[in-house]
């Protein structure tokens, strides 16, 4: 088992109640959420270098920082992929105030060009500070614009606000709080051309789910219309929209019996359906009763009114099991209005084994579980469903914290049952939270999807503050989720090389997963291509490609050859090189 080899000294760390199950059993996991400014038991903070080399292709510049908790409920959307266009949005500090929650600030950052080249700097959204951006471009006035909502600080206090861009690129953002007292965070979702839906938790006490259209044109909220009361101060919301005026609000029940309970419009929010409980906690699935958990993704199918809710489960009581950690789909329409399970320790390849897992089960990061924080999204054909998530590996950092891959899964018939579990990024000394995926411009072979990437697994930013101080990386990418390879040609550095250069495929020999990197001097079109023996193309991994000059990465799948001695050739203009790769099943 990999591990990471820290300074030579000794970290001692206090077992938060997040903790989840270990040698010494399942423990109860707290549903307390980040409501402080800094963090109250923090320790020194240790700043950390691994000596572990990360593989940071895909990495989107001026999104690298130190804050590593990245949500406060819902599965954030944070990317946003329209042709050739890619905006992605992130929250971070600098390593002085990664346990400091007001020092945190929102940024953007797109592309026009696939990930080619971004913008020069990451656009700020509010100096004042921000937290948990939740991405809905729109178009206004014929111009696209990047509209944000989530949290803002205001000194001390935390509101919910929605931040609208005059233009793309343009960081002259304009910050509305929200009208009701006592606001928290605020997500918000297009239920038309001008108009945002908005869900957030509000009230003089905290105890009621407020909604309210926002118009990014004029920058104000419509009058606030309560949807639930009575709620406990740790409940969380969620909000979807289908951009044609349905619009639903749900909200996690954090008092046992745990619920997930939603209600829905047609009509923009003017008015509302009765609650309708999605799941309470004692559902029995695959002979477990579980709870449903926080960390979830609610949307439409595009073009439609169906809705669909992801949400991880814990044992009932909020314990961390192997048996009760759980994936689950609802929809009103799917299996008689039940949730259908995704993924649990029956079909989970790092629970294979359970008695492996029990004793390589440590702890993982504040408000996870093994298979955390999904997100959901269609084909654009509406015929392919997928969800992503993090989900928990068996090697542990030796400081006791379990690392992450994230993982895939789709469905084609609408939700009811799904594809066996996928890591697409199988990084034993890696840690990869936190995924979200585009909610347009997947293909049923193609989906954009953005991640944290870190050397250190846990929280310095919440309550798990005795974990080492790691940069945080936010990474784009773009996967097959039937194969798990990287799709298209990665920009690995942007640093101009001397000339030409085709490099040895790594892993070599390989099966069935290898990459193969190459260098341009100036910004060209490329063409890769696989040759067998005998001279036949059986792979064309880009054809005829723009790519920016410098180091480039490029994955290929030999899922579907025989093993042997194949040829891989890459063409730039007038260079041509080959090089030789061994398959080997």
């Amino acid at each position: 088992m990999k591990k990471l080899i820290l300074l030579a000294f000794a970290i001692t760390f206090v077992a938060a109640v997040f903790y989840n199950v270990g040698s010494n059993g399942p423990r109860q996991i707290s549903d307390v959420k980040e409501t402080g400014i800094q963090v109250l038991d923090s320790k020194t903070p240790i700043h950390y270098e691994s000596n572990a080399v990360l593989d940071t292709t895909g990495r989107v510049p001026g999104l690298t920082g130190y804050y590593d908790y990245y949500t406060n409920g819902n599965n954030l959307h944070r990317i946003w992929v329209s042709g050739d266009t890619v905006i992605v949005t992130v929250d971070q500090t600098d390593s002085a105030n990664a346990q400091v929650s007001a020092a945190r600030k929102s940024y953007y950052q797109y592309t026009t060009d696939n990930g080619i080249t971004w913008g020069s700097d990451a656009i700020l959204v509010n100096a004042d500070g921000n937290a948990y951006p939740n991405l809905t471009p729109m178009v206004i006035t014929g111009a696209r614009t990047p509209v944000i909502s989530g949290r803002q600080f205001v000194g001390t206090t935390r509101r919910g606000y929605v931040g609208v861009d005059v233009i793309l690129g343009a960081g002259a953002f304009t910050n509305t709080l929200t009208t009701t007292g006592g606001s928290l965070d605020n997500f918000g979702e297009p239920i038309n051309a001008s108009e945002l839906g908005c869900g957030w938790l509000g009230g003089g006490s905290a105890d009621t789910v407020y909604y309210a259209k926002f118009d990014v044109t004029t920058n104000t909220y419509g009058t606030p219309t309560p949807i639930f009361t009575g709620v406990p101060v740790s409940a969380r919301t969620y909000t979807a929209s289908n951009g044609n005026n349905a619009v639903s609000i749900a909200m996690w029940n954090s008092v046992a019996p745990t619920s997930l309970i939603v209600r829905s419009s047609t009509d923009g929010g003017s008015t509302f359906g009765a609650p309708v409980t999605a799941v309470t906690e004692g559902l029995v699935v695959s002979g477990t009763p579980i709870a449903p958990w926080f960390n979830n993704d609610m949307i439409y199918k595009p073009g439609t009114t169906n809705l669909y809710l992801a949400f991880g489960t814990l044992l009932t009581g909020n314990f961390g099991t192997v048996r009760g950690y759980k994936l689950m789909v609802w929809s009103p329409g799917i299996n008689g209005g039940v949730p259908v399970k995704v993924v649990d320790y029956l079909n989970y390849p790092p629970m294979a084994d359970t008695n492996v897992y029990n004793n390589a089960q440590n702890q993982l990061q504040v408000g996870m579980t093994a298979m955390s924080h999904a997100g959901l999204a269609f084909s654009n054909d509406g015929s392919r469903l997928f969800v992503v998530y993090s989900g928990q590996q068996l090697d542990t950092s030796s400081y006791g914290f379990n690392y992450n891959d994230i993982y895939v899964q789709y469905s084609d018939d609408q939700g009811a049952t799904w594809s066996a579990p996928r890591n697409l990024t199988n990084t034993p000394d890696a840690d990869e939270i936190y995924p979200s995926i585009s909610r347009i411009n997947n293909t049923n072979t193609a989906i954009s999807i953005t991640y944290a990437l870190s050397e250190c697994p846990g929280s310095t930013s919440f309550t798990n503050t005795t974990t080492p101080i790691c940069k945080v990386y936010q990474i784009y990418k773009k996967y097959n989720p039937e194969t798990g390879t990287v799709i298209g040609i990665q920009n690995v550095s942007s640093e101009v090389p001397q000339g030409f250069s085709l490099q040895q495929n790594y892993p070599n020999p390989f099966n069935p997963n290898t990459k193969i990197r190459f260098s341009v001097p100036k910004s060209t079109n490329v063409t890769v291509a696989v040759y067998d023996v005998t001279g036949k193309i059986v792979a064309t991994l880009a054809n005829n490609e723009f790519v920016a000059a410098g180091v480039n990465e490029i994955s290929f799948n030999a899922a579907n050859l025989a093993s042997g001695i194949y040829f891989y050739t890459l063409k730039a203009g007038d260079f041509t090189q080959t090089k030789k790769m061994i398959l080997v099943k």
